[in-house]
């Protein structure tokens, strides 16, 4: 399987972009953040997710891990296909995305063309409780970084603002789970996932 190609754009019809490596030309499918941040005749590094089907084989790029992770998150949900995955987080960003599943905002993913009132509720129904196991992935994108004190809710604040909430939010809705549940039971997963229900 391809996971990574670095290359030369050949050429960039979006949402299609050629990548040459060594003389190979790559048919690559790319989002739209991705498309718009690459230059025809530059050097592109695409993290790849190959898929392989009875007739055909098709590489789908992204900027970092966790583009390519909420593309795969997404193409686990019953009907939602490949490429609509790649429509949906070219139409909202990825961290934006995370949050619009985690406060179950349908009318965010139904602005997406092609997603239905059906898809949208199956996607959240789906994904909901799964959004805290990307913190990791997100937090390790952060342009800022901040110190971790190493308590449970100090650690659910900074995942929580990895995954887009302003510094209030975050910490209005560890607040709110810290009154719901025994803190000394969890840890700053199963806080982060009893948060979600806050914001």
């Amino acid at each position: 399987m391809i996971a990574l190609l670095i290359g030369i754009v050949e050429a960039k019809t979006p949402p299609v972009v050629i990548v040459n490596v060594q003389g190979v030309g790559y048919q690559v499918y790319c989002t739209r953040a991705c498309c718009d941040s690459i230059l025809q005749g530059e050097e592109v590094r695409l993290i790849i997710n190959t898929e392989v089907r009875e007739d055909s084989i098709r590489l789908f790029g992204f900027l970092d891990t966790l583009e390519k992770e909420v593309f795969l998150l997404l193409t686990k949900v019953k009907g939602v296909a490949a490429k609509s995955a790649l429509e949906i987080i070219s139409c909202i960003e990825k961290r934006e995305l995370l949050r619009a599943i985690a406060r179950e905002d349908i009318s965010m993913l139904r602005s997406v063309k092609g997603v239905g009132k059906k898809t949208a509720e199956r996607i959240i129904v789906e994904l909901k409780d799964k959004v805290a196991e990307y913190v990791d992935i997100a937090k390790g994108l952060q342009i800022e970084t901040t110190v971790v004190s190493g308590s449970v809710e100090s650690e659910a604040i900074q995942a929580l603002q990895a995954l887009g909430f302003n510094q209030r939010e975050a910490t209005h809705a560890v607040q709110k789970a810290v009154d719901s549940v025994n803190i000394e039971d969890i840890d700053s997963g199963q806080m982060v996932k009893e948060a979600l229900r806050f914001v």
